[in-house]
C-alpha cells in the first residue's frame, strides 16, 4: 500500500510503532459503509494497525426498518465471504479470536433510534442481527429526545426511557453522540450499564455544538463509560484534522475523567466532497456553528493512529494507558455490557 500524507510532521519512533501494533486497536465509529463494500478501505484500516471497527449500518437517512436490514444481511453476507480476512463478532472473546488469527473485527451500530420505530421488541433482534451499539438521536428531535442541533434542548422522553431500559436488558450500549444534552444527561441518569459516546470531541477544547460538554463527560464516566475522539476537522477546529489537534481532546478529556474513559472513534469519511454536499443539501440537520466559519475539513486518516501513539509518548503516558485509548477501554466496557 502507498503511504499516506497524513498533513503532520510527527516522527514516529519503533516504540510507538511496536506498542501500535501490540495493541488491541478499537475504532468505534466508520460511517457511510454503503459505498465502502467494494474498495480498499476495510485493508486499508487493517493495515494502519485497526483490529475492531464499528461500521454504521444507517443513520438518519434511509431509517426505514426494511432498508437497514437489508443493508445488515447484505453486509453479514459479504464478510462471511471473506472469513480469511475478517470477522462479524458477537461478543469480546470473538474479537480476541479475531485479532490472535490476524483478523479484522467487526460489529455493527446505528445512528439513529428511529429504526427501533415504537416497537420495544426490534432492539433486541437488532442486537441478534449484529448492532454492538446505537445513538439516541442523530442531530435533530426524534421520539427518544433532543439532537445536539436541534433547536430545542427538551430531554428524554418517556418513550427514550423504555429504550435506554431495553437497550441496557438486551445488552446493546447506549450512545450520546449527535444527541442533545438534556437527553444524554437524562438518559446516562436512567442507564444502569455504562453510557458511551462513540464519537464525540470536548466543548471544552472547541465549542462545537456536536462536541459534549464538561457535565456530559463527567456524567459518562460516572457510568463507567468511554468517549471515542473524532477525527472529522470542523469539530477538532482543525481544517487538516491532525494528529495534534486530536491529541489537544484526548489529553482534555484524560485530564479531566482519567485516561481509562477515553477511547477512538475517528468517524472516517473517504469521499469527503459527497460528505459536505450532503451536508450542504441536509443545512437544517447540519447548521454552520456559530461564530465557525465552515471550511468543509478533512477527516482524521487511519494511518494517524500510530501518531497519536506517539503523541501520547511525548506526553509521557504510561503505556498501560495508551494501550487502553487505543482499545482496550472499549474493550472493557464492551465486556461489562454484551450479552
Amino acid at each position: 500500500m502507498a503511504s499516506v500524507n497524513t498533513g503532520s510532521a510527527i516522527d514516529v519512533s519503533d516504540q510507538a510503532a511496536t506498542l501500535t501494533a501490540a495493541a488491541l486497536v478499537w475504532d468505534m465509529t466508520l460511517p457511510w459503509v454503503r459505498g465502502y463494500a467494494h474498495d480498499d478501505i476495510l485493508p486499508r484500516f487493517h493495515a494502519a494497525g485497526m483490529n475492531v471497527i464499528s461500521l454504521t449500518m444507517g443513520a438518519r437517512e434511509g431509517s426505514d426498518f426494511s432498508n437497514i436490514v437489508r443493508w445488515i444481511a447484505k453486509w453479514t453476507r459479504k464478510i462471511d465471504g471473506q472469513k480469511d480476512t475478517m470477522a462479524l463478532c458477537r461478543n469480546v472473546a470473538d474479537i480476541d479470536r479475531a485479532k490472535a488469527a490476524g483478523k479484522l473485527a467487526l460489529i455493527y451500530n446505528l445512528q439513529e433510534t428511529l429504526f427501533f420505530e415504537d416497537k420495544i421488541e426490534l432492539i433486541g433482534l437488532f442486537y441478534d442481527l449484529g448492532v454492538r451499539h446505537a445513538l439516541l438521536a442523530y442531530n435533530v428531535k426524534n421520539a427518544v429526545g433532543d439532537g445536539c442541533a436541534e433547536r430545542t434542548d427538551a430531554g428524554l422522553s418517556r418513550w427514550g426511557i423504555e429504550v435506554v431500559r431495553e437497550m441496557n436488558r438486551v445488552g446493546m450500549l447506549v450512545c450520546g453522540t449527535h444527541t442533545g444534552y438534556r437527553t444524554t444527561m437524562d438518559a446516562m441518569e436512567v442507564t444502569e450499564a455504562p453510557f458511551i459516546f462513540s464519537h464525540s470531541n470536548a466543548y471544552g477544547v472547541f465549542p462545537h455544538y456536536r462536541n459534549i460538554t464538561d457535565d456530559q463527560i463527567n456524567a459518562c464516566a460516572a457510568t463507567g463509560g468511554v468517549i471515542g475522539i473524532n477525527g472529522l476537522g470542523e469539530f477538532l477546529d482543525d481544517h487538516d484534522a491532525t494528529s495534534h489537534a486530536m491529541f489537544r481532546h484526548i489529553d482534555y478529556i484524560a485530564g479531566m475523567i482519567g485516561p481509562e474513559h477515553v477511547g477512538i472513534g475517528l468517524d472516517f469519511v473517504k469521499n469527503v466532497e459527497g460528505f459536505w454536499d450532503f451536508v450542504r443539501k441536509a443545512d437544517f440537520m447540519w447548521p454552520p456553528n456559530p461564530d465557525q466559519t465552515r471550511t468543509f475539513s478533512k477527516f482524521g486518516q487511519p494511518e494517524q493512529i500510530v501518531e497519536l501513539t506517539q503523541l501520547m509518548l511525548d506526553a509521557d503516558y504510561a503505556e498501560a494507558d495508551i494501550r487502553g485509548i487505543l482499545g482496550e477501554n472499549f474493550r472493557r466496557v464492551a465486556e461489562s455490557v454484551w450479552k
